[in-house]
């Protein structure tokens, strides 16, 4: 069939077999070669052996020059393996795939590099892997050179590169191409964010002229950086359309039931965690000035907390934490000895009594949910949920989630 004008990429009922055991292929391989010799036609991909499976089948889009295609789905879904078959360096097992002009493929920028060649030597290399003569090279050398800012570098080994001048040499070479059709997974994040900038405008150059396919997990990127957007599940394309609703479509599938407001609690204060060997007794709880337990504070209220435990041994470095989160799992605030400079002096088997005191509240009425973490140093011995705490409306009205002392000064002409 032959390829649309108007196209810069036509997919066809592409699929792609995988197999558990790597005597899986040879032995398909073998049977078809048998079935060949005796005029039979080949096995059809429909009859899986036993350890065959699909990574993705029934695969079908078009792409037009200008175009920005986002492939969303759970890991495992067949988003990496799709973008290798489109990109040839996997062949598929059914379906055609129609392509018009040079591409080029960002799924993993740093193979094909020789780590022991410097970073002049490598752009050769990985030029010529991307289909560039010596003299094309040549003619973009200086330029990858200036945008990957690797100066003087590039004449050392490139074993002595970070990983992020890696990422950014490997992303300089590529974006010479300038290619038709650019297959990305997951790299518009390379480097600094200055870099990463630079990395985004010279994509956005390139929007007019060429096709793109983006794989990514930031659902913030799919939606901001392409016109339409697939969801694979399961290796099957479950949705064809719009971002938004890409998007809409995938966190359904990623969170199929409504989690109770416990779970998304849970899911908030997460990791808890209590090294039993190291300290006991532990007790924390909320309360206001007479020494009650409250679960609920006015606004500007005083609020305590108090803390007791006992350890085991003798700690070098004994810091006490409160982060608190509103009901929504924003990050509101914490408090921590270490940051006011309020060390803890205790010895093995010693009990202690801690008491926080926020002088006043002035966080806006609403629920909210903190921890209280303990740590020796970089050591979590103890994490876990404070009751929750509910802050009171009082007769003002409240914007944002925590109020400022201010004043305001009005002075006028006197007419």
């Amino acid at each position: 069939m032959w390829l649309d004008p108007q196209n810069i990429l036509e997919v066809d009922n592409l699929g792609k077999l995988y197999s558990k055991e790597k005597q899986s292929h040879r032995r398909r391989l073998g049977k078809n070669i048998l079935r060949s010799l005796f005029g039979r036609s080949l096995l059809p991909v429909s009859e899986l052996q036993s350890d065959e499976f699909w990574a993705f089948r029934d695969i079908n889009f078009s792409l037009k020059r200008g175009e920005a295609l986002g492939v969303v789905g759970l890991n495992g879904a067949g988003k990496t393996t799709l973008l290798r078959v489109l990109a040839g360096q996997l062949l598929p097992d059914r379906g055609e795939i129609r392509m018009s002009g040079e591409q080029a493929a960002m799924i993993d920028l740093t193979a094909g590099f020789q780590m022991g060649s410097t970073g002049r030597r490598n752009i050769f290399l990985r030029g010529a892997m991307l289909g560039l003569n010596k003299e094309q090279i040549n003619e973009n050398f200086e330029e990858i050179v200036t945008f990957s800012e690797l100066g003087d570098a590039i004449d050392t080994p490139i074993s002595s590169y970070s990983s992020g001048m890696l990422m950014r040499l490997a992303f300089s070479i590529t974006i010479a191409i300038e290619p038709d059709l650019m297959l990305i997974d997951e790299i518009l994040s390379v480097g600094d964010f200055r870099f990463r900038q630079k990395c985004l405008a010279r994509i956005r150059e390139l929007r007019s002229r060429a096709a793109f396919v983006l794989v990514s997990h930031s659902m913030n990127q799919i939606k901001a950086f392409c016109d339409r957007a697939i969801v694979l599940h399961k290796g099957r394309m479950v949705f064809d359309g719009e971002p938004d609703e890409a998007v809409r479509t995938y966190e359904e599938m990623k969170f199929p039931e409504v989690p109770t407001l416990e779970a998304r609690r849970a899911e908030v204060l997460k990791p808890q965690f209590n090294n039993a060997d190291l300290i006991r007794d532990v007790v924390h709880y909320w309360h206001n000035s007479s020494g009650d337990r409250v679960s609920e504070i006015s606004f500007g209220e005083t609020l305590y907390m108090r803390l007791q435990f006992t350890m085991a041994y003798t700690p070098k470095n004994l810091i006490v934490g409160v982060p608190l989160w509103n009901d929504e799992g924003t990050y509101v605030t914490g408090f921590s000895t270490d940051r006011d400079g309020s060390g803890i002096s205790v010895s093995a088997h010693q009990s202690v009594e801690v008491t926080l005191t926020v002088p006043k509240v002035l966080l806006n009425p609403a629920i909210y949910i903190s921890n209280i973490a303990i740590h020796d140093g970089l050591e979590c011995i103890y994490r876990a949920a404070n009751p929750v705490l509910s802050v009171r409306q009082d007769s003002r009205d409240k914007w944002g989630i925590t109020a400022v002392e201010h004043q305001w000064t009005i002075s006028s002409d006197k007419l």
